[in-house]
Parts: structure tokens; C-alpha cells; sequence
């Protein structure tokens, strides 16, 4: 993955966002993870138009903080998403 990869929300995963922080949970194996509240903003971005580097920009922005060092945070928590079936590659 790199910073031009488009991620979308799996069908596989759902969500609720309790106190700025999301409770995922992975329909199919039962299996739940939770993001702190910058996931959780990027997690609510993956709609498959936005490209990593944009997410990475709207979260810089909205923390005021080092837009590379939260890319490659995004980078590597979109990894583990699509590791986990709870995000999808959009092509």
C-alpha cells in the first residue's frame, strides 16, 4: 500500500463510534477492534474516493500535525485493515 491507495470499508465490517473512539466488529468471525479518535476519522473517510494521502491531509489539517507522519500512520493502519477483511483496495 502507498499513499495513492484508495481504501473502502469492508461489507464484511460495521461499526459504532462510542465517545470519539469506533468499535469495529468483523461480521463475519465475530471479532471486534477499536481506534483511537484519528482512526476513527480516517476509518469514517474510507468511502473508496479518497486516496490515503488525501486522508492523511484532512487529518493533518484537523490536528494541526506533520501531514508525512500521519500518512505513513495511515499507511500502515490501512494495512492492518485490509489484513484484517475489515477495509478493501479500491482498483
Amino acid at each position: 500500500m502507498d499513499s495513492q491507495t484508495r481504501l473502502q470499508r469492508s461489507m464484511n465490517a460495521t461499526y459504532q463510534v462510542v465517545a470519539d473512539e469506533a468499535i469495529l466488529i468483523h461480521m463475519k468471525t465475530g471479532v471486534y477492534y477499536s481506534l483511537n479518535q484519528v482512526g476513527t476519522l480516517f476509518w469514517q473517510l474510507l468511502d473508496g474516493s479518497r486516496s490515503v494521502a488525501d486522508c492523511a491531509t484532512a487529518l493533518a489539517q484537523e490536528y494541526n500535525a506533520p501531514r508525512d507522519e500521519i500518512q505513513a500512520d495511515l499507511i500502515e493502519l490501512g494495512d492492518d485493515l485490509v489484513r484484517e477483511g475489515l477495509a478493501e483496495v479500491v482498483q
